[in-house]
């Protein structure tokens, strides 16, 4: 082999490797109501937080179309989840809404994301879990144009369905 076809095969190695290192307080991988509410919450508390999801979908089975909410005592719903069917019923002009269209959902979901300023990094799949003893340290990521993104936090949340 030529040395310049060496130096052209190591350079694109490297290219199609190059990562992105970058660090926050949590990392919440999974966009879902779940992922949002905890990104929210700890935005609020002063955390830096990234909101990392797989798919190019948030809000989960909530703005999927699951807006048929299984409840048998409302008053047992409290917190940032209150809040939610509160604003719900805003958006109907009621006090709470416990049923609503998938759109309305996105909309509130967007609102927080918008208050918070959290940016939802979509197609972002897990391919590498780097962990000290049992305690993750980092997360590697793959996006839709094989960019790798590597996460560094102190805390992780999986707020997947999948688990």
């Amino acid at each position: 082999m030529n040395f310049k076809v060496a130096l052209i095969l190591v350079w694109g190695i490297q290219v199609g490797f190059s990562q992105k290192t970058i660090t926050y307080d949590i990392c919440v991988y999974g966009a879902t109501s779940a992922g949002i509410i905890a990104a929210y919450t700890a935005k609020m508390q002063g955390k830096s937080v990234i909101l990392l999801e797989p798919s190019n979908h948030i809000g989960g089975l909530t703005t999927g179309g699951l807006g048929q909410t299984d409840i048998g005592n409302k008053y047992a719903i409290t917190g940032l989840s209150r809040d939610f069917y509160r604003e719900i019923g805003q958006h109907y002009g009621k006090f709470e809404q416990w049923t609503f269209e998938p759109s309305a959902a996105s909309d509130i979901f967007n609102s927080y994301l918008k208050k918070a300023n959290i940016k939802v990094f979509t197609k972002k799949q897990l391919i590498n879990v780097i962990k000290s003893k049992s305690t993750i340290r980092q997360i590697e990521l793959l996006d839709e144009n094989k960019q790798r993104m590597l996460v560094t936090a102190k805390y992780f949340l999986d707020c997947t369905y999948e688990g």
